[in-house]
């Protein structure tokens, strides 16, 4: 058994995983962010990049609890992205996929999980308007995105909900890189998420080719053991810190 994923994982994604775009494997690391970035980089002080992430859901997360995710993303130079995602375990989408999207397997302590995004770059003038509330979130999807978040949840989502889509956030997303090609890993990612209630999360990723998971798996997992790094007890997912956040704002919490 890996610290980030199972051997039977593993196994499985090598008969199942062979349409997908790519595999991320992912773990979360005990804070703070600062100690584990110098560890893994070698590096005092290592240079952050800084981008914001917003969820935009309505006020009940109906999107959410559906299983869609809408992300709305503040890039490098002020640019802006719209991710529009389905995520399941397993094979639990199927085989279908919307035009343009990606399709990515995660391989995180708890299993594997499937997603499928539609995402496109956004007009910053207009994902400002949107952010401050004089324009409303629905006109970011295009038709393809609008439709991906209406069916590709567990159960369909009433059209009328996208007409209800709210601001939810900034989260603080820093990245710093990880070099690790001695390992055979072409990337590695190191983040830390705040959330608007001060909430972190430090993770630990590395993305490769579905072909390359049994190589990737291992430098990773020795990743993990050369460097002065712990990895959290348990795993959870940014989509459940969000809904947790949320929830909690609506109760005063």
């Amino acid at each position: 058994m890996g610290r980030f994923g199972s051997a039977e994982a593993l196994r499985w994604l090598s008969t199942h995983g062979a349409h997908a775009d790519s595999v991320e494997m992912k773990t979360l690391l005990v804070p703070p962010a600062g100690a584990a970035a110098e560890a893994l980089t070698g590096r005092h002080g290592p240079t952050w990049s800084v981008r914001q992430s917003y969820l935009l859901d309505t006020a009940e997360l109906d999107l959410l609890r559906a299983g869609v995710e809408v992300r709305l993303r503040r890039r490098a130079r002020g640019k802006f992205d719209l991710a529009v995602s389905a995520r399941r375990r397993g094979t639990e989408l199927g085989c279908y996929r919307p035009r343009g999207a990606r399709v990515e397997y995660d391989v995180v302590p708890e299993g594997v999980w499937k997603d499928i995004e539609v995402r496109r770059d956004i007009d910053s003038a207009i994902a400002a308007s949107v952010i401050a509330g004089s324009a409303k979130a629905r006109e970011l999807l295009s038709a393809t995105q609008s439709q991906w978040a209406l069916t590709g949840g567990n159960e369909a989502v009433d059209d009328a909900r996208l007409s209800e889509l709210r601001v939810h956030g900034p989260m603080v997303v820093r990245r710093v890189k990880v070099t690790a090609t001695a390992l055979g890993l072409r990337r590695v990612d190191l983040e830390h998420f705040r959330f608007p209630s001060g909430r972190e999360l430090v993770e630990l990723s590395t993305r490769c080719c579905p072909q390359e998971v049994p190589e990737a798996a291992a430098g990773f997992e020795q990743l993990l053991a050369e460097r002065d790094v712990m990895v959290a007890p348990e795993y959870c997912t940014k989509t459940s810190v969000w809904h947790d956040e949320i929830v909690g704002r609506g109760r005063g919490e």
